[in-house]
This record gives structure tokens, C-alpha cells and sequence, in this order.
């Protein structure tokens, strides 16, 4: 990670405390890290992109492959704040949620390639569908618990999502039918 990146996305964050993201500016993030619109520019090429990077280094430091689906759960209650601040506005929203699809459907792409031989014989049109139809199950789940204020309990979605992938040869048997 570029310590300089991250700074930029952590003083955004901070901004987002205090005025939605809409009216953040690139300006006054780089007024207030004392520096000038081109270190900025340097970086990222707008307000988004910025936020999108924060997403994705926060996702990556708090969500694993061995334990994707409590990570997801616990990283919506050590973030609780920040995923607030990004659902109040439709372009964060949309960043927010964007980067944990694509974050979790890597690592289940990543899973299943370790894990299942036959998943690395699928063309990658296959393996996006298959990612794709057991990261919507979790992400709905994630999008309740964060919607109605963390009920039901984390336990409960966590059984859910892990009902939602199954067993290991649940899994399997989803890669074969497509291997066929």
C-alpha cells in the first residue's frame, strides 16, 4: 500500500464525517492535507476514485479468504460508521457496494480455484456466474443486516450465507454441472 494514497483516502473519510460526499472536493481535501491539487492528480483521477481506493485497502485489511463470510459480517460492525456514511449518498452507496462485490467475488474466485479442480477448466464467463450467483446470496444478506440495523444477528445471516454456499460438494457439483 502507498502511504501517500492512503492519506489522501483516510483525509477523505474523515471529511465524509462531517459533510455528506457529494459536497466533498478535491480542493478542500488537499487544503486540508496541506498540499496541492496535483499531488492529488498524482494518485487519483477523481473524488471517487479516491473513495473507491479506500473501500477496496479497508476491504483488504479486514475481509480473508478463510474466513469471508464472518469477515464480511464483522467488518460491517467495525465500519458501522462508514458504511452509514456511504449509504447516505447514491454515488458512495454505489462505490461502496461495487468494491465489496468485486472484493469477495475475487476471493471466491480464489477459493474455489484452490479448492476445486475442476472450477480451473471453466471459462471465465462460467466462473462469473458461479461467483456471481453465491456472492448475491451473501451480499443480500449483507445489505439486510446493514438495512435493519444489524438484526438479525450476525450468527444468524453468518448460518444463512454459509447455507447459501453449502457443503464442499455443493459447490462442486454447481462447477460441474457448468463443466458439462
Amino acid at each position: 500500500m502507498n502511504k501517500r494514497k492512503y492519506e489522501f483516502s483516510l483525509e477523505l473519510y474523515r471529511e465524509m464525517q462531517t459533510k455528506p460526499f457529494s459536497k466533498l472536493s478535491i480542493s478542500d481535501t488537499c487544503s486540508n492535507m496541506k498540499c496541492s491539487r496535483q499531488s492529488f492528480y498524482y494518485y487519483f483521477n477523481t473524488i471517487e476514485d479516491c473513495l473507491s481506493y479506500y473501500v477496496r485497502e479497508s476491504l483488504k485489511n479486514q475481509i480473508k479468504e478463510e474466513y469471508l463470510i464472518s469477515d464480511v459480517f464483522n467488518y460491517f460492525d467495525n465500519n458501522s460508521k462508514f458504511v452509514e456514511l456511504c449509504n447516505q449518498d447514491p454515488v458512495a452507496k454505489e462505490i461502496f457496494w461495487t468494491g465489496l462485490c468485486q472484493y469477495t467475488k475475487r476471493i471466491l474466485d480464489f477459493v474455489f480455484s484452490k479448492n476445486i479442480v475442476e472450477y480451473l477448466a471453466l471459462y471465465a464467463e462460467q466462473k462469473e456466474a458461479i461467483t456471481s450467483f453465491y456472492i448475491a446470496g451473501i451480499l443480500e444478506q449483507a445489505r439486510l443486516y446493514v438495512k435493519s440495523n444489524h438484526i438479525p444477528a450476525k450468527e444468524k445471516c453468518i448460518a444463512y450465507c454459509k447455507a447459501i454456499l453449502g457443503t464442499g460438494d455443493d459447490m462442486r457439483d454447481m462447477v460441474n454441472r457448468f463443466n458439462r
